[in-house]
């Protein structure tokens, strides 16, 4: 029965629900405010680059690219903790699991990338693909959010080869990051085809002001410099998202608390990218872009290794608990007195 119902709820183009009811509307995809302005002025800085009044690699587009990149962006991820410790109990036997996990998912990558940067690379990008595509939670098959999320990737390596080859090559410091650079533009084709489907699937149940802003930032990411086209997605788009679904699970108090978190995160973040580029010495746009990257790939590292576990955590408590409030009052009813 369940099958069924999912296989008619994909054929509409809806979302199926956890008690197998369809809906169009269970799952959050408004855009938030802060998108379109941020349209308009990356939009501006493209003309800009295309008439020649400044370059794609000038400090002046480069930097404020990045600072936006580190302050709006990071903050989303670094609310971890305080989603595990709502996700877990409060003693110290459930909560330093969760904690070990994230210091442990960031060390190894600080490893990977000493010991092997190509291959730190490859499980950024994966990593990334994959958590990028739970955005796109109304789509009822996880091949069609991951093609989403990688689309994401590979519309950028596509469109700008030669700037996407080169900040790969900046960041591992290996030729290698070439051909890497070429695997992902050749994976471009099939992730939009796919995507495609996704596109039209969230435009019939009803998401079309989310598909417009996701087709939006893919025709950034296509036209515009890797680290302009990012930022408009990752600050204007995915981190704003991912808030939304952080205040609906926590309590007041609790977000609060998550907010300090973000905030001391990105802080120490953007601390160390600029002791990076006090000792660099004036470095290339292209070299900041690269440590930027780098820095932002091992701090959200646990965040997309793990955040969707705790997650669908809290998700499935919040569930148990609505269903405990449902028969409740079903199982004490006969204990009542009869009048």
């Amino acid at each position: 029965m369940m099958a069924s119902s999912r296989a008619q709820c994909f054929a509409r183009g809806e979302v199926l629900a956890c008690d197998g009811t369809s809906s169009s509307s269970n799952v959050d995809s408004k855009v938030p405010e802060l998108f379109w302005p941020l349209a308009v002025a990356v939009a501006v800085s493209g003309l800009a680059i295309a008439s020649g009044v400044i370059s794609a690699t000038s400090h002046w587009l480069i930097y404020p690219a990045i600072t936006a990149m580190l302050v709006g962006g990071l903050p989303h991820g670094a609310c971890d903790i305080a989603l595990a410790m709502t996700s877990f109990k409060r003693t110290r036997r459930e909560i330093v699991p969760p904690i070990g996990a994230y210091i442990g998912v960031g060390a190894m990558m600080v490893a990977l990338w000493s010991l092997s940067p190509v291959a730190a690379l490859l499980v950024f990008l994966g990593l990334s693909g994959f958590h990028f595509g739970e955005d796109w939670a109304m789509l009822p098959s996880g091949l069609l959010r991951a093609m989403a999320g990688f689309s994401v990737i590979t519309m950028a390596a596509f469109g700008q080869q030669d700037a996407v080859a080169q900040l790969f090559a900046a960041l591992t410091g290996s030729p290698d990051a070439v051909m890497v650079a070429r695997w992902v533009k050749a994976a471009a084709p099939v992730c939009f085809l796919v995507t495609l489907i996704s596109v039209h699937l969230a435009w019939r149940s009803g998401h079309r002001r989310w598909v417009t802003a996701c087709c939006t930032c893919l025709l950034g990411l296509l036209l515009l410099p890797p680290i302009v086209g990012f930022t408009l997605f990752f600050v204007g788009l995915h981190g704003p998202r991912h808030w939304q679904s952080v205040q609906r699970m926590m309590r007041p108090k609790q977000l609060l608390n998550a907010g300090r978190e973000s905030v001391s995160l990105t802080v120490l973040t953007l601390a160390l990218w600029l002791i990076w580029m006090w000792f660099a010495r004036e470095p290339s746009g292209l070299e900041s872009s690269a440590e930027a990257f780098r820095l932002l790939s091992i701090v959200a590292a646990p965040h997309l290794a793990l955040s969707l576990a705790i997650e669908r955590r809290l998700d499935l408590a919040n569930l148990c608990h609505k269903a405990l409030n449902k028969t409740a009052p079903r199982i004490s009813a006969p204990l009542l007195p009869r009048r």
